[in-house]
């Protein structure tokens, strides 16, 4: 009797881990998609860096310079900061509105 209630003991305590983990990474892309993502291609212009760029475009996104290099650099597929002028990069921006309000 015991044993299978020690049984009962570790799976409900790992059903728990389990739902209570989902739960919360379902929270986090709620809050994560919560803004519109907009997709544009620009011309990289002479004295440009991803950080300018950056910039310009991370407002009302609620990353930081660094997530938003990140994105970029995946979108885009560039395993380096360097860019050059007249090649053309794929920026994500974030309307000033906040989608479902």
């Amino acid at each position: 009797m015991k044993k299978y209630l020690l049984v009962l003991i570790v799976c409900v305590m790992i059903l728990s881990c389990f739902f209570g983990k989902t739960l919360v990474m379902a929270s986090e892309e709620e809050n994560s998609s919560s803004r519109e993502r907009y997709y544009t291609e620009i011309r990289i212009e002479k004295g440009d860096t991803l950080w300018s760029i950056a910039r310009t475009y991370n407002k009302n996104s609620g990353m930081e310079i660094r997530e938003y290099i990140h994105i970029l650099k995946e979108i885009n597929r560039l395993s380096s900061d360097e860019i050059e002028a007249g090649n053309c990069l794929t920026i994500v921006y974030f309307p000033d509105t906040v989608s479902g309000k």
